[in-house]
């Protein structure tokens, strides 16, 4: 299962369908969604379905329900519902559901698209994912706007970071791929992934203490560690 994109999709704030009025149980899937409780949220959704079958926040709580459980094809087919047309969740959730589904050029279309649009340009979470599938493609530059565009929105974001300098390694600029990663390993100190790049920049550099502590790091971290 492709995954790059699965950070996007925000469940619990993914409702805003202002009409018709929502379910009051719909609330409820949604947390057990966001939970891992899929099975209980299907319960709970099935009648909503069969008694609500066009409403938009019912359908869209539905293709988020489909992708979390990997049925991207029927996410799909939901999330092209006439009554879910422009809403900016439900086209970054298709987004990532072409992502998944391997539609590399349709999922970076839609994110192009999505990154222009005013109500959407605030999510930091958008660009970065925009850029992951930018550098896929092998198109660094454009990759490292779209990170440098994330950071300026959170610039906390461990993962931006991280992306940003798996970015700025491959353009050959390993110092400044360096402190992005440095900076990345400061937002989140226990990531196997940021400590595991720092040890490959370290030795690209010729930092060979620094790699060696990086070595260590990795091999005693906590088992649990992810």
């Amino acid at each position: 299962m492709r995954a790059r994109l699965a950070g996007l999709i925000l469940t619990g704030s993914a409702l805003c369908f202002g009409q018709p009025k929502q379910p009051a149980s719909l609330g409820s899937v949604q947390s057990l969604i966001d939970s891992g409780k899929l099975a209980e949220a299907r319960q709970i959704l099935a009648p909503l379905r069969k008694n609500q079958p066009k409403h938009p926040a019912v359908l869209f709580t539905a293709a988020v329900l489909e992708y979390r459980e990997g049925y991207f094809g029927s996410a799909l087919k939901i999330l092209d519902e006439p009554s879910l047309a422009g809403n900016i969740d439900v086209r970054i959730l298709r987004a990532a559901t072409l992502d998944a589904l391997g539609r590399d050029a349709e999922a970076e279309g839609e994110l192009e698209a999505l990154v222009s649009v005013p109500e959407a340009t605030g999510r930091p979470l958008l660009h970065l994912g925009y850029g992951q599938l930018l550098l896929q493609r092998g198109l660094e530059e454009k990759a490292l706007a779209a990170f440098d565009r994330a950071l300026e929105l959170a610039p906390d974001r461990g993962e931006a970071h991280r992306w940003r300098a798996i970015a700025l390694m491959r353009l050959g600029r390993s110092k400044d791929a360096v402190r992005s990663a440095e900076s990345a390993e400061k937002s989140a100190p226990v990531s196997v992934e940021v400590h595991s790049l720092l040890l490959k920049l370290y030795r690209l550099t010729g930092d060979d203490e620094r790699a060696a502590r990086q070595l260590q790091w990795l091999r005693e971290r906590p088992r649990e560690t992810k």
